[in-house]
């Protein structure tokens, strides 16, 4: 606990007022930890028991003196406000001054403190908020809190606490937060006399280390706001999302959006990253006072926010273009007969931070790099199709891969800027297998392909520069009331991406022209599989989003096709070039397969 404690004014009381803060044990269990941390503590051990209706908390903050630990129980009795400007610049977590006092009043509670400077402590019980004891005690710095019978006096709260378990998670996910958030301080959890949480105070990743485990750490890079994990640690929740504002854990809409976007088309459908942001801002330009819990907060500029986080997450992952590629590794049992063939016992999908082939050349970086398509805040989770021109490379998307055909002279020119990388074959017609630094990695030809399609059409979209091919006979298809409905309400986007279309009766349309682009796919497959999409779109750039994935999937190399070696260098110096190694939806374009553990699993180590 913090000194001096002083009652404030009723003015300022009344400004501040937030009502009963203690709605369960999980709310009780926060408060406490927050005044454990405000009094500068690096120990804090909590005990729960039957679901938090009994708990003992343990700190060596700076205490409070015999004073102080009479006051402390008053409503609006606090030591980290004085003033209504005080309001504007917090940098405590809390200020209100209500936790104690509500805990008091619904429970039967014991708190011991002492002061580094006293020679000893002071105890009191409460009962119901009515002190009953007052006594002095040895006992070393800091402050000691024990609960017991939470809401005996409050049965219809008492009534609709959750069961234990559910109860035991809320605090869990509470304590977990605060640990990360403060990761200098050792926060010890026991749930019944199990420990379940234990950090070290010795820094963010060793706190990382210690919460999760060895493969949370190996996966995620750091970045300017904290850290983003790769695709082996993506969950179908947003549970693994967490985000702090001056350490402080926060729910912030526009750093959650600006996290999602940067890993866009990173992502498969339905999965949200690992991610542990933590954004340090003044006081000033944010608003804590959205919510009692001051959980939800408000800033005063979100764009500069958005911009900030989504860049950096971007620069990150151009930084570390490899983040996303699994690698195939096989893990060796000892065989039992040493004479029987070797077999891999089982292969697991891991991620390699190595960074992409050095031999890259940096201008060819760069040119890659400010290729990139940068997204505006906007109200949706897509990106804005306004590039700058200045960033804006053309590309001839005209140009198709020229199937089964073999250029001998152009072989040793197309990967000149990587000698390390080989091409050695095709497997199955659908996968390339390349040589590179000691690894085998095996590309999924439709998918490098369809990466390539999507980053040409997106640019060729933002630079006005996708063209029209006339049909000789134009193509008749029959549209259901809702496709035609779909279809006139996005006449335009089909306008805009090469499609001539015009209505021949009440329910056919004629397509007149295309798109000049290689569609490796049926007009009318490309056509309809578009159409179906915009189906549940409402805003302009998820239409544009939707057309530019639908093409590029539907125009891309399929499976089963045979390629030549320089169709098939072609395909991997493109996507090197663009460094983006997911398809749009979200899925590993590559995994890899090192030396070292193709060596062990052949039992070479």
């Amino acid at each position: 606990m913090l000194g001096v404690i002083k009652i404030l004014d009723e003015s300022l009381s009344n400004m501040i007022a937030a009502g009963e803060v203690v709605e369960n044990p999980a709310s009780l269990v926060k408060e406490l930890l927050e005044n454990s941390l405000d009094a500068n503590s690096k120990y804090i051990k909590i005990d729960i028991k039957h679901g938090g209706k009994h708990i003992k908390f343990v700190d060596d903050g700076k205490g409070m003196s015999r004073e102080d630990l009479l006051l402390c129980i008053e409503r609006h009795a606090t030591s980290k406000i004085s003033s209504q400007e005080d309001l504007f610049n917090l940098v405590t977590y809390g200020f209100r001054g209500e936790a104690l006092s509500s805990i008091s009043a619904v429970s039967k509670m014991t708190i011991s403190s002492k002061q580094e400077n006293e020679t000893c402590g002071n105890s009191i019980n409460t009962i119901a908020g009515k002190i009953t004891n007052l006594k002095e005690i040895q006992k070393s710095r800091g402050t000691d809190i024990e609960i017991k019978d939470l809401f005996f006096n409050t049965p219809a709260r008492l009534k609709f606490l959750r069961k234990d378990s559910t109860e035991n998670s809320k605090i869990k996910e509470i304590v977990l937060n605060e640990a990360l958030a403060n990761s200098s301080v050792s926060i010890i959890l026991s749930i019944d006399g199990k420990e379940t949480i234990r950090t070290s105070g010795k820094g963010i990743e060793n706190t990382i280390l210690e919460l999760f485990n060895t493969n949370t750490l190996k996966n995620i890079i750091k970045f300017d706001y904290g850290y983003i994990g790769n695709l082996s640690l993506t969950r179908s929740t947003k549970d693994s999302i967490f985000i702090f504002v001056n350490n402080r854990p926060v729910k912030s809409k526009i750093i959650e959006e600006a996290l999602l976007d940067g890993f866009y088309t990173k992502l498969m459908k339905g999965k949200y990253p690992f991610a542990i942001i933590n954004f340090n801002i003044d006081p000033k330009k944010i608003d804590v006072n959205v919510h009692p819990s001051k959980k939800i907060i408000k800033f005063s500029d979100e764009n500069d926010i958005y911009q900030k986080i989504y860049h950096s997450i971007k620069e990150s992952f151009d930084e570390n273009k490899n983040f996303s590629t699994p690698i195939f590794q096989a893990k060796v049992e000892s065989r039992k007969n040493q004479n029987s063939p070797i077999e891999l016992s089982s292969l697991n999908f891991n991620i390699d931070n190595t960074k992409i082939n050095d031999n890259i050349s940096d201008e060819k970086f760069k040119i890659s790099s400010q290729s990139r398509f940068t997204p505006i805040k906007v109200k949706t989770n897509t990106f804005d199709l306004k590039t700058p021109k200045k960033e804006s490379i053309s590309i001839a998307i005209e140009e198709p891969i020229q199937q089964s055909i073999h250029h001998p002279k152009k072989e040793n020119k197309v990967l000149k800027n990587n000698s390390k990388i080989k091409i050695i074959g095709q497997f199955s017609s659908s996968f390339i297998l390349v040589e590179e630094n000691n690894e085998l990695i095996i590309y999924d030809q439709h998918v490098v392909h369809e990466r390539i399609l999507y980053e040409k059409l997106k640019k060729q979209y933002s630079n006005k520069k996708i063209s029209s091919q006339n049909l000789l006979v134009p193509i008749q298809v029959s549209l259901s009331l809702n496709e035609i409905e779909i279809l006139n309400n996005n006449l335009k986007f089909f306008e805009e991406f090469g499609f001539e279309i015009d209505p021949f009766n009440d329910k056919d349309f004629l397509i007149r022209a295309v798109p000049n682009i290689d569609l490796k796919n049926s007009i009318e497959n490309i056509f309809f599989n578009i159409l179906r999409g915009l189906n549940k779109i409402n805003s302009k750039n998820e239409v544009i989003e939707n057309m530019i994935i639908s093409m590029s999937c539907k125009g891309a190399i399929k499976a089963n096709e045979k390629l030549s070696i320089y169709e098939m260098e072609k395909l991997i110096t493109e996507l090197i070039d663009i460094g983006e190694f997911t398809c749009p939806h979200g899925r590993p374009i590559t995994f890899k397969v090192s030396l070292n553990d193709m060596e062990k699993g052949f039992k070479r180590k």
